[in-house]
C-alpha cells in the first residue's frame, strides 16, 4: 500500500475546503442574480420594514467610531471638524440563505437596497442629514449580518474652555443617535471602550491625550457619545504671544529708568502701554467671546495695561516735579521719600558735615539733618520716585509673571 505523505494530506485538506460550499469564493454572475433576485424578489424582501420576525424584540446595532483626522477646532465658533468614518453592522433576518444552494458567502450591495439605521449626528453643528450616500455599500453575509461603513467630515459642538490657554485642554463629545427608532425597536452596543485610531493622522495644534466611548441605552432613543480629550501643542502661541508679552513687561519696569526731564519718556510710556493693548487685541481675537471663562493671560495683560498707566501718570508727575521753581519748598512727605530712597547717601551727607561746635542747647545730628533737609531739592524727590518704583514694579513683575505661568502650566 503506497503511503501519502502528511504535506500531501495538509494541501489535499486546504484545497477541499477552499473550493466546497459554503467556502467557495469562486462563483459566477447568474448565480448573483439568482441569489438577488430569491432575496428581493422571491421573498418580496421591503427594506423599509425593521429586519426582526418578532417586532417586539429590539434589534441589536453594533457600532464603532473610525478616526481618520482632527481637521479643525474653532474656538471663536465652538465647532469641532472631524474626519471619520462609522462602522455599523447588524443582522438582518430577513436577508438570509443557504450557502449549500447558492454557494456564495457574501454579497456587495448598494446601500439603499436594505433596511439600515436612521443613525444621525446628535450635536451637529450646521446641517442635519443622513449617513452615507446613494455610492456606498453594504456587505451582507449569507447569515443575514450587514456591514457598513459611512464616511463623512463631521461638524460637532464643543465647548470651549479657554482659562489656561494656550496651555489649554478641551473634551469634545461627538453624539449619534437612533433618530426615528426607539431603544425597544433599536439598541446600540460595541466591543470596543473608545474611538478607533488606527488610521489616525496626528494634527499639528491638537494632541488626544484620551479617548472614550459611552452607551446609553435607558433613554427613549439610544445614544452613543465618543469623547475626545484634546491638549493644545503651545509651542507656537509661546514662541509669538507669551515670549513678547513677558518682554513687554520688562519694558514696563525700564519707564522709571529714564530721566524725568528726558522728553522721550512720557511717549515711551504711551507706546509700552499700546503695545500691551495691541497684544491683548490678538489674545481676544483668537478667543470666543465667552463671559464664563476669561483666560489668565488676559488677566495678566490687564495687569501689565494697569501697571503701565499708574507709569504714566507717575511719569506725568515727575514731570511736573521736576519743573518746579527750586526756591519752591519740598514738602515734608517728599523729604521722608528721598530719605528712604537714598537713606546711605543721606548718611554720606551728614558724615562729610563740617564739625562745628553745636550751640548750646542745640544737637550736632539735629542739625546737620536740617541742613541736608533744606538741601533737597526737586529734582532728588524726581529721582526718589524713579528709584522706589523701579523696585516695586521689579517685585510685582516677578510675583504676577511667575504666578501666572505657574497657574497655567499646572
Amino acid at each position: 500500500m503506497r503511503c501519502i505523505p502528511k504535506r500531501g494530506i495538509m494541501l489535499y485538506v486546504v484545497t477541499f475546503l477552499v473550493l466546497s460550499p459554503p467556502f467557495s469564493l469562486a462563483f459566477t454572475a447568474d448565480e448573483v442574480k439568482n441569489l438577488t433576485k430569491y432575496i428581493f424578489d422571491t421573498n418580496a424582501y421591503d427594506e423599509s420594514l425593521r429586519p426582526a420576525s418578532n417586532q417586539v424584540s429590539p434589534t441589536d446595532l453594533k457600532v464603532s467610531f473610525n478616526l481618520l483626522s482632527i481637521n479643525k477646532l474653532d474656538e471663536l465658533e465652538e465647532k469641532l471638524v472631524t474626519t471619520a468614518y462609522l462602522t455599523l453592522s447588524w443582522k438582518d433576518e430577513f436577508l438570509i440563505w443557504d450557502t449549500t444552494e447558492f454557494r456564495i458567502n457574501k454579497l456587495t450591495l448598494p446601500q439603499n437596497w436594505v433596511w439600515k439605521p436612521d443613525f444621525v449626528l446628535k450635536n451637529g453643528f450646521t446641517e442635519f442629514k443622513e449617513l452615507g450616500g446613494s455610492f456606498y455599500y453594504v456587505v451582507l453575509a449569507f447569515d443575514g449580518t450587514l456591514s457598513w461603513k459611512p464616511y463623512q467630515v463631521f461638524q460637532s459642538q464643543c465647548s470651549i474652555d479657554v482659562t489656561y490657554f494656550p496651555f489649554d485642554t478641551q473634551t469634545c463629545n461627538i453624539q449619534f443617535t437612533m433618530w426615528s427608532h426607539y431603544t425597544y425597536q433599536v439598541t446600540l452596543s460595541s466591543s470596543s471602550s473608545s474611538v478607533e485610531m488606527g488610521d489616525y493622522k496626528v494634527n499639528k495644534v491638537w494632541k488626544i491625550t484620551s479617548t472614550s466611548q459611552n452607551i446609553d441605552n435607558s433613554g427613549s432613543n439610544s445614544i452613543v457619545t465618543y469623547t475626545l480629550n484634546l491638549k493644545r501643542k503651545p509651542g507656537f502661541y509661546v514662541e509669538n504671544l507669551v515670549t513678547p508679552i513677558l518682554f513687554l513687561g520688562v519694558l514696563n519696569i525700564l519707564v522709571f529708568i529714564i530721566p524725568a526731564d528726558a522728553g522721550e519718556k512720557m511717549s515711551y510710556c504711551i507706546t509700552v502701554a499700546l503695545g500691551f493693548i495691541v497684544f491683548l487685541t490678538i489674545v481676544s481675537s483668537e478667543l470666543p467671546a465667552n463671559s464664563d471663562n476669561t483666560p489668565y493671560l488676559s488677566k495678566y495683560l490687564q495687569i501689565q495695561i494697569f501697571m503701565g498707566g499708574i507709569a504714566l501718570v507717575i511719569s506725568a508727575i515727575q514731570l511736573r516735579l521736576r519743573h518746579k521753581s527750586e526756591e519752591q519748598k519740598v514738602y515734608t512727605p517728599f523729604k521722608l521719600l528721598v530719605k528712604a530712597a537714598f537713606c546711605e547717601t543721606v548718611k554720606a551727607n551728614v558724615s562729610c558735615k563740617d564739625k562745628s561746635i553745636p550751640v548750646h542747647g542745640q544737637n550736632k545730628e539735629d542739625g546737620d539733618t536740617e541742613e541736608y533737609d533744606d538741601s533737597i531739592s526737586w529734582n532728588d524727590v524726581s529721582s526718589a520716585i524713579d528709584f522706589v518704583m523701579f523696585w516695586i514694579y521689579i517685585f510685582v513683575y516677578c510675583i504676577s509673571t511667575i504666578t501666572i505661568m505657574t497657574i497655567l502650566q499646572n
